[in-house]
């Protein structure tokens, strides 16, 4: 594996190859934008899982179509139509912050039947998963003439045709670290000098107490919910986001986030070919995280 602060020496537009099936590792420096590669230069574009829930969750708060407080039941199935949404175990009465952290499925089906297909897909376009990062190229986005009435899949990260750029992922934690008004540099490596000047900043649109409620979500996330063995001890104070999603006959997964909480420094994001987020994501990440001393 390169240093995990190894910044690339390869430019935007060239292509390596990597193992297929590899886990992707990439992390930034959010106060000046530099990206590090350590696992290679190979940028997954997969369904993002529970990650989108994320999105969904600043979709309907900023629409104002939720009220965060309220409490939903999750019995751990819930039926949508011809759908069946399941949860791993019913995490009963349940608002947002804790269906964000505990990824409750059936919290985030039943808030969104409100939430159009259009609605969503704009804040997600908005917070940056429509486009490319860092160089390298956007992934599958859908196309608005084809969108279904439902926008389940879509909240649930589920879809097909909805496949970001992971480095857009790592821009998302990034984006929400940085707060309500705030600016995120231009994310590149350290060679992609011209890059960097051709790119705008990404500025968080989002309100204040949207942004906060994304931001306890993703703390709660990393103390008692999906990836609460990501960092036990508390050290690096982390606020982070897992998502899982089917792949032929096994999973695969995503973990974003950033940290520390109070001053954010750095933004990561890892992708496993194999796996759920519980038993690959979090604890692959767990070995980047700990394997060297973050400035």
């Amino acid at each position: 594996m390169r240093s995990i602060f190894g910044l690339g020496t390869l430019g935007a537009t060239e292509v390596v190859v990597q193992a297929k099936d590899a886990t992707a590792f990439f992390w930034c420096n959010i106060k000046n934008g530099q990206v590090g590669f350590p696992t290679g230069f190979s940028v997954p574009r997969e369904k993002p899982g529970s990650i989108m829930k994320l999105v969904a969750a600043a979709a309907m708060l900023e629409e104002g179509l939720v009220n965060p407080n309220h409490q939903l039941e999750c019995t751990g199935t819930y039926r949508i139509g011809r759908e069946e949404v399941h949860c791993q175990k019913a995490h009963g009465k349940i608002d947002m912050i804790h269906a964000i952290g505990l990824s409750c499925n059936i919290y985030f089906a039943q808030a969104s039947r409100h939430l159009s297909c259009r609605t969503l897909l704009a804040q997600a376009s908005a917070l940056g998963l429509a486009s490319g990062c860092a160089g390298r190229p956007a992934g599958v986005f859908p196309a608005e003439a084809n969108l279904p009435d439902s926008s389940l899949h879509y909240v649930l990260g589920l879809a097909e045709d909805l496949k970001p750029c992971s480095l857009a992922l790592l821009r998302l934690a990034a984006l929400i670290s940085v707060g309500h008004g705030g600016t995120l540099p231009v994310l590149h490596s350290a060679e992609d000098v011209e890059l960097k000047e051709g790119e705008a900043p990404y500025k968080n649109h989002l309100s204040r107490s949207t942004n906060e409620i994304l931001q306890k979500g993703m703390r709660l996330c990393a103390r008692e919910g999906t990836a609460r063995k990501l960092d036990e001890a508390d050290s690096l104070k982390l606020a982070v986001k897992t998502g899982t999603t089917p792949h032929g006959n096994k999973f695969q997964s995503f973990l974003i986030g950033y940290f520390p909480i109070d001053d954010p420094r750095h933004a990561i994001c890892l992708f496993s070919p194999s796996g759920t987020s519980q038993d690959a994501a979090v604890p692959k990440a767990r070995e980047f995280l700990t394997a060297t001393t973050w400035p």
